[in-house]
């Protein structure tokens, strides 16, 4: 006697098999989502610490921050998608290599801005840059880094997921 069974899958076990499969996607898939938004977003505090450094070591070495190009359709702020701020210090050698944000785009972008000495109410010996990162992708990354910096009449904390600055003295 022969033996005439099929060696493949039946319709039953497929469905089963593909079912299975589904059911894992769904569950790893956002994980995985999540964790490369998370990734992202450790980036750029890890960029922006490169670029304000970078910043710091101009003003130091030139004596002035790199101008920022003021873009009117981002409120006069010099944005890495378009400006030319971190250009500028890549050309000047002060950052090895471009820095750009993980997406760059209209969403998530680094912006920067130059104000004159005393602006807002900022004390110290000359101007002064404010440096922030857009928005973050991850709510809870965001809860835990937001930056600071803040003078007598403005608070950029309110307006960055992460801002940070340099050149003024708000305590005085």
């Amino acid at each position: 006697m022969q033996n005439t069974r099929n060696h493949g899958f039946s319709a039953v076990e497929l469905i089963v098999i593909v079912a299975v499969l589904a059911l894992l996607a769904g569950v790893l898939v956002p994980r995985v989502s999540n964790q490369m938004a998370y990734s992202r977003d450790e980036r750029r505090l890890e960029d922006v610490a490169l670029v304000r450094n970078a910043l710091r070591q101009f003003h130091a070495d030139k004596g002035y921050y790199p101008p920022a190009d003021q873009n009117s359709s981002y409120g006069g702020w010099d944005v890495s998608h378009d400006g030319s701020f971190i250009e500028t210090l890549r050309r000047e050698s002060y950052l090895e290599q471009d820095v750009r944000d993980p997406v760059n785009d209209e969403t998530y972008h680094y912006r920067y801005f130059v104000y004159e000495q005393g602006a807002y109410g900022c004390k110290g010996t000359s101007k002064y840059f404010v440096l922030g990162v857009r928005n973050f992708e991850s709510r809870s990354f965001a809860e835990r880094n937001s930056g600071f910096f803040e003078c007598a009449n403005r608070n950029w904390g309110s307006e960055f997921a992460f801002v940070t600055g340099g050149g003024e003295n708000p305590a005085e």
